[in-house]
Parts: structure tokens; C-alpha cells; sequence
């Protein structure tokens, strides 16, 4: 384009002060798409070696590799990586280092942020030759924001390739922006902003990470009210309060060698089991909204309301064998239930870890999970 050629322009106005932004015309570098879009294209739809949650982010990732256009990298800011171009007179050199001679200028020019954080499956792991590198790359999981399936996530897969040949991550999943209780995207200019810091201090990271989690299916945006993480708040001390009936029963209690078992015990035993390789399998497929649910429904309205108070009457009672096979079975519980929570509420629950009399652990974080998956994990279809 010239400068004295006429040209029609949408001229953007600053969204707080409606200022005009008076556009400018500048030499720009572009990058040539298609051959990088085909190799996302191909990764992703021909040999699927990723897989996209939830299903209807792949196709919207993959109209834009369909439909690309050349992408602009420069950007006329500040804070930035430099551009590694070099002018003088004439001459144009790309290097990151100065070339040789007098008179070299660099590009003012930083790189457009996505050319940059593109980068990042490689440069984090110290790419080329470090450990890191050799262990970790390709990961297994990257987890981010749904407004990114066209901007971070094709950057990542297309350098990954570009330098590697190999997809940087196996599976993508894309949550949903978090908005204000009314389902409006947070806004300091709106003042309808939910700071995570302040219900943390107020409430317990660990009730702010459930009311995150729970009601959040993959790429959805979840509503944050105080009322959902105050909820939570209460359920955390559920949980104080059923370790503390628990650990008050079972004092004294031979907790270590498993004894003769009741049926009716046998019985709830077999019932958690099932419900917790639910919740593994949820957590195997990224359904952590349904596993954290199933969770908090069996923990507080079978364990709490259900199973402990029909044992008071056991344990208050006679029958010394049914007395210590319901010690073992709800100390058991516990325990189980404890590691489940773990992913989503690691304070609290490590917390409580460290005051149990029998563990297979010092740290819970490292405790073996205690249910295996029913199905193949490597399938996150």
C-alpha cells in the first residue's frame, strides 16, 4: 500500500476515555502461515496425536488452520523479545547478534506475544539438549483458557512441530472464563471483579479451588459467587468435623492389621469402591466437575449423614467384633476419602494427614491413590 493512496480504516476509540487511536502506517514482518497450519492440521485432524476437550474447541481450532491468513509478529510496544533483524542503508541481516562491521541498527520492533509464548513447551524445558528437555517433552496435558484455541494452542502445536517434529502435549483441555455470580465477564472498569486473594484470605483456598471446580464442565464459563465459595467453606469444615468423629472412635483401636470384617461392613466397603473408581475415572478423562461432585455428594450426604450416624449405635455398643470391624471400616473411609480430596483441596487434607495414627505415607501428596480406573486411562476421547 502507499502513503498517497486512499484507503478506508475502522479507527478504534480507547474503551475507558473514547480517545481515538490514530492508526499508523509501518513496515511489518509477517510470517508465511499455511505450512505452519498444515502441520497443526495435520497433527490434529489427520493423525490425531491430540486430542481436543471439549469437542466443539477442535473444530473451531481447526477453521482457523483451514482458513489462515499470514500472521503479523512485529508489534510497536515496548516490553517485547526484539526482533533480531539488523538494518543498514540497504542491507537487511537476521541474527541475534549484531552482525560484523559499523552501522548496524536493530529493529525497534518486539515479537507479537504469541510468536513468543509459542515457544514456550520448548524454552521452559531448556531445548535442545537439556534433561528436562529429553524427560518431559512431549507432556502429556495442556490445560488453558477456551479464548485461546486460536491464539496460544496453534502457536504451541506449529513451533513444537517446526522445531521437533513431535506434538508438544497429548491432550488439550479448554476451561471456560470464570465471570461474576451473574455470569458477566469480570471487568475492573464494570468493579464486578472476584479476588481470588481475598476469598482465599477469608474463606480457604481450598473452598475457592471446590467452588472452581465443581459445576464446571470443560469449556463452559462458571459463574463465582461468595455464597458458592462461603458453601464451600462449610464443607471443608464437614470434612474437620468427620475426621475428628472418626479419630475420637477409633482411639485405642487396632487400625493397622485389617480384622474379621462384617457384612454390612464388606458391604460399604464395596459401595465407596465403586463410587471412588467413578470418580477415578472421571479424573482419568478430565471430567473433574463430575469426579469433585461425586466426591463432596458421597463424603458428606453417605459418610456424614448416612454411615456415621448409623455407627453410633454400633460403636456405643456391646459387640466388641462389630465395635472393630466398624472402627476399621470407617477409619478406612476416611483414609480413602482423604486421597480423593487431595486434588482438590491438597491444604486442608494434608493438614489432617499429618494427625492420622496409621498411613502409608509421611505426606499425602506422595500417598499412592486408592482405587484403580476401570477403564483405559489413555483414551481421553
Amino acid at each position: 500500500m502507499r502513503i498517497d493512496e486512499n484507503y478506508k480504516n475502522v479507527v478504534k476509540r480507547c474503551y475507558k476515555c473514547n480517545t481515538a487511536i490514530e492508526p499508523q502506517i509501518r513496515d511489518q514482518w509477517f510470517v508465511k502461515m499455511q505450512p505452519l497450519a498444515e502441520k497443526v492440521i495435520g497433527a490434529v485432524e489427520k493423525r490425531k496425536e491430540i486430542a481436543i476437550m471439549p469437542e466443539h474447541q477442535k473444530r473451531i481450532l481447526l477453521h482457523w488452520m483451514h482458513n489462515t491468513i499470514d500472521w503479523n509478529i512485529s508489534r510497536q510496544i515496548v516490553w517485547g523479545i526484539r526482533i533480531p533483524a539488523w538494518f543498514r542503508g540497504e542491507e537487511v541481516a537476521i541474527s541475534i547478534e549484531e552482525p560484523e562491521g559499523d552501522g548496524w541498527t536493530q529493529d525497534p520492533d518486539t515479537f507479537d506475544t504469541w510468536f513468543s509464548s509459542g515457544q514456550w513447551p520448548l524454552l521452559t524445558l531448556g531445548y535442545p539438549d537439556s534433561n528436562d528437555f529429553k524427560t518431559y517433552y512431549p507432556t502429556t496435558l495442556m490445560e488453558t483458557g477456551a479464548d485461546l484455541v486460536f491464539k496460544w494452542v496453534p502457536r504451541m502445536i506449529m513451533f513444537g512441530l517446526y522445531r521437533t517434529g513431535i506434538v508438544p502435549f497429548k491432550t488439550v483441555y479448554f476451561h471456560g472464563m470464570v465471570n461474576d455470580a451473574q455470569n458477566q465477564k469480570m471487568s475492573k472498569s464494570k468493579g464486578n471483579v472476584v479476588s481470588p486473594i481475598e476469598m482465599g484470605d477469608k474463606y480457604g483456598m481450598d473452598a475457592l479451588r471446590m467452588a472452581l471446580v465443581i459445576g464446571n464442565p470443560a469449556g463452559s464459563n462458571v459463574p463465582l459467587s461468595e455464597d458458592k465459595i462461603r458453601g464451600y467453606k462449610h464443607y471443608a469444615n464437614k470434612i474437620w468435623n468427620v475426621t475428628r468423629f472418626i479419630l475420637t472412635q477409633c482411639e485405642g483401636a487396632s487400625l493397622k492389621e485389617k480384622p474379621p470384617l462384617t457384612e454390612s461392613d464388606e458391604k460399604l466397603l464395596a459401595e465407596w469402591h465403586k463410587t471412588g473408581a467413578e470418580i477415578t475415572d472421571d479424573l482419568a478423562h478430565y471430567r473433574l466437575y463430575l469426579a469433585g461432585e461425586k466426591l463432596y455428594h458421597y463424603f458428606w450426604h453417605t459418610l456424614a449423614d448416612v454411615i456415621i450416624e448409623e455407627s453410633k449405635q454400633t460403636l456405643s455398643g456391646d459387640d466388641a467384633k462389630a465395635k472393630a470391624s466398624r472402627q476399621w471400616t470407617l477409619y478406612r473411609l476416611l483414609l480413602e476419602t482423604l486421597k480423593c480430596h487431595h486434588p482438590f483441596m491438597p491444604f486442608i487434607t494434608e493438614e489432617i494427614w499429618t494427625h492420622l495414627p496409621e498411613k502409608d505415607s509421611d505426606l499425602l501428596i506422595i500417598a499412592p491413590w486408592p482405587i484403580e480406573a476401570t477403564v483405559d486411562v489413555t483414551s481421553h476421547s
